[in-house]
């Protein structure tokens, strides 16, 4: 089965999460990430079909340019594990940056799920998206109605600053982020060319909602990559 050498190497690494361990396998690693290139290569004729405005920023691109290292950065992660037992990608132009909004993907057993959405840092963004949220309320909650996505994502306790209690987007104006996933069961992992169906058949439902972030993200000046060019961190898909 084409997830299996993935699921198993995830697996594995979940158990003997040590770099020795790591080294030690490597060659399992480098074949089970030579399957996750070949289904993001066949994932990108999926998404290029199903959403043609990204076809310049994906189309051509090296997926090898998609793919988040295994390898936890543990000045951020002291406490936990050197790797993250997972093959995650994020397919957009820029992988460091959540402008423009592409899709992501992570493999792990009992983890798999792609999607897509804004994860941003910056107060700024962040209220820049409330703002075009709060301006666009009806096509907001239309879209996620019709679509029947459940938005995902953190959130504050309370209101932010600036909100009044009542407000009509309260339920949204809460969140950090904003974010749309889809799990596949393990059992549900079959050949690739089922793999894309599925996806496929999501991306109608994620279009409009990735659009109208995209849309959120630029209604004012670009906040620019939301991560350091020489940082990049883990979002834990």
């Amino acid at each position: 089965m084409p997830f299996d050498r993935m699921l198993a190497y995830c697996a594995a690494l979940r158990e003997h999460n040590d770099r020795s361990w790591f080294h030690e396998n490597h060659g399992q690693y480098e074949e089970a990430r030579k399957d996750f290139l070949a289904l993001l290569d066949q994932l990108r004729y999926v998404i290029a079909a199903g959403a043609p405005e990204l076809v310049d920023d994906i189309l051509y691109m090296n997926a090898r340019d998609w793919i988040y290292r295994i390898a936890r950065d543990m000045r951020y992660y002291r406490d936990r594990p050197p790797y993250d037992p997972s093959f995650r990608a994020y397919i957009s132009a820029d992988r460091k940056s959540w402008l423009p909004i592409g899709y992501f993907l992570c493999v792990e057993p009992g983890g798999t799920l792609f999607g897509t959405g804004m994860f941003l840092e910056k107060t700024s963004a962040i209220n820049r998206v409330r703002d075009y949220i709060a301006a666009n309320l009806d096509e907001w909650e239309e879209l996620l109605r019709a679509g029947d996505l459940t938005l995902e994502g953190d959130r504050l306790k309370t209101l932010p600053r600036g909100y009044a209690p009542g407000h009509p987007a309260q339920e949204w104006l809460r969140y950090k982020n904003w974010l749309v996933t889809f799990p596949f069961p393990d059992k549900d992992l079959g050949s690739f060319d089922e793999f894309g169906e599925k996806v496929a058949a999501l991306l109608p439902r994620l279009e409009p909602f990735r659009k109208f972030l995209l849309a959120a993200g630029r209604s004012a000046e670009s906040p620019g990559p939301v991560i350091p060019p020489t940082q990049e961190k883990d979002w834990g898909w």
